[in-house]
């Protein structure tokens, strides 16, 4: 039950990220606040 329920609030999360960006034409950026790491 409780894993689920966490599948079903991660399709959400994306669902609603996916409806975000078609609505405003954006493109998706997964490391946008991320901070450059020098390797």
């Amino acid at each position: 039950n409780a894993k689920k329920r966490a599948v079903v609030a991660v399709a959400r999360k994306l669902a609603v990220l996916m409806h975000r960006l078609w609505c405003t034409q954006g493109v998706y950026e997964p490391l946008r606040n991320a901070t450059a790491v020098a390797a």
